[in-house]
């Protein structure tokens, strides 16, 4: 019998690994956490204790700090080795945060969460838009009457300006190379990353987004209970443009 594949976003050995740190140069990334913690107490207008979901919270790279910050966190991710560190950074800080293995698609909750955050560009990454739009109707079921919903997308038109069909980086110990194709027909994005080591290869990775246009979004969230609140292109306040990388909408469970 033939072995089921695992889908990208679920190898562990896979994107998804130690190698993710170096990749997106992590340091950078948890710097920025923040002042998108910021963004998100101002957005949210939350008092302290809400339940919030992080859908897809990777490291806990944002429920910790929201933690910290006096939110009852609940973060889950399809990634255990991610949520392995989550909890230790939990435990290291004194805070008790839920952490659950689980796919974006199946949420354990009913009427139970004041708002859910689905950041850092986890939207997409599914075999179809029917599959992405059912995590919409997920979070809907988790959320209480009139709860808030972030979630974040990649700019597309931010992306065609400053396309590069290849470039490398380096990481410690080594480099990567990145290859970049994309299909116009479906609005789909692969990118390839080779993954040098004493300049011998020793990792080669494959993963695949959907870009969606924000009207696209603004209709698979209507469609799924939510009435779009706010749209910003970043996290101080600006609207959506060219220039903007990763955007932000903010709906609220309405049906």
């Amino acid at each position: 019998m033939e072995t089921a594949k695992i889908p990208w976003y679920a190898d562990e050995n896979g994107f998804y690994s130690e190698d993710y740190f170096d990749i997106v140069n992590i340091a950078s990334v948890n710097e920025m956490a923040a002042s998108q913690c910021d963004f998100i107490e101002k957005v949210l207008q939350l008092p302290k204790g809400s339940k919030i979901l992080d859908l897809c919270c990777g490291h806990g790279r944002l429920s910790v700090p929201l933690a910290q910050r006096g939110f009852d966190m609940t973060g889950q991710d399809i990634n255990s080795y991610f949520l392995k560190i989550a909890g230790e950074e939990a435990l290291k800080n004194g805070l008790k945060i839920n952490f659950i293995r689980g796919d974006m698609r199946q949420i354990d909750f009913s009427g139970h969460f004041d708002a859910v955050l689905n950041m850092f560009t986890s939207l997409g990454a599914l075999e179809s838009d029917e599959e992405d739009e059912k995590v919409f109707r997920e979070v809907n079921k988790a959320l209480k009457p009139g709860g808030k919903f972030i979630v974040e997308y990649v700019n597309k038109d931010f992306i065609f300006r400053r396309f590069m069909e290849s470039d490398a980086r380096e990481i410690p110990g080594g480099y990567v190379r990145i290859n970049r194709f994309y299909n116009h027909l479906t609005s789909s994005h692969r990118e390839t990353y080779d993954i040098y080591r004493n300049d011998e290869l020793v990792k080669h990775i494959e993963i695949k987004f959907r870009f969606y246009a924000l009207t696209e979004l603004i209709a698979m969230l209507e469609r799924s209970g939510f009435s779009v609140r706010h749209v910003f292109g970043g996290f101080d306040d600006i609207p959506v443009s060219f220039d903007s990388k990763s955007c932000f909408i903010v709906s609220e469970k309405t049906k």
